[in-house]
């Protein structure tokens, strides 16, 4: 399970709160004592009354289905390419502004 770098939390909890309802109750419980409310592995199992390599397998199970999730729908890739485009679109109607600023001042 490559939850150990921020970055690849972050994309996880991305992918979580898209995809996050496609998961079973118990796989989102466990994402969500582990992802948002940050708890350790051995935290959120005595929480669930189980064992620490029982919730990393059950985190590891609902990490990939998420991954599967977007592979197959490419929500969050669809997001993340709207906002690169509006992105572009803002600043290239702040440079249309600025050049019509400098048009009137003359």
């Amino acid at each position: 399970m490559a939850l150990d770098t921020l970055q690849a939390r972050g994309r996880t909890l991305a992918l979580y709160e898209r995809y996050g309802t496609l998961l079973t109750e118990h796989q989102r419980e466990v994402l969500d004592l582990y992802l948002r409310s940050d708890w350790s592995l051995a935290e959120v199992a005595a929480h669930q009354g189980t064992s620490r390599a029982a919730v990393h397998d059950l985190l590891r199970r609902s990490t990939r289905a998420l991954q599967e999730y977007e592979r197959r729908l490419g929500l969050l890739a669809e997001s993340t390419r709207r906002k690169r485009a509006l992105a572009a679109v803002e600043r290239e109607l702040n440079g249309l502004k600025r050049r019509l600023e400098r048009l009137e001042s003359v």
